[in-house]
């Protein structure tokens, strides 16, 4: 099943494992992020989120300077399998600016793939 989820992928995945803050109404939460890709991310988190929920995602890339901002829509949140009060939460991008878009990819390439 790994290997057709792969050939869905759009654009490469690099592992990632490093705090990332989402900006839902709500205000900012902290999350950990799983995996990182110029069009989305997977993150875990403490708070449940709606699907097509918009939430703004503030990031620094290791080994990068400067904060990036991007945009995004939640498209899954499924609790975490054992770890209780968890959620691994699925976020395409739908604003990233070129600079960023850029930087990602940059991340992407030197990563390990997910």
């Amino acid at each position: 099943m790994a290997s057709s989820e792969r050939e869905r992928r759009r654009a490469p995945r690099a592992r990632a494992e490093f705090q990332i803050h989402l900006n839902p109404k709500e205000g900012a939460q902290p999350a950990t992020l799983k995996d990182l890709s110029i069009i989305g991310l997977c993150c875990s988190t403490a708070h449940k989120m709606a699907e097509l929920a918009l939430v703004g995602i503030d990031l620094q890339l290791p080994g990068q300077s400067g904060n990036h901002s991007v945009k995004g829509a939640v498209v899954r949140c499924d609790p975490e399998q054992g770890k209780p009060g968890k959620y691994e939460v699925a976020v395409f991008f739908t604003e990233i600016s070129p600079a960023s878009k850029a930087a990602v990819a940059a991340y992407v390439a030197s990563a390990a793939p997910a």
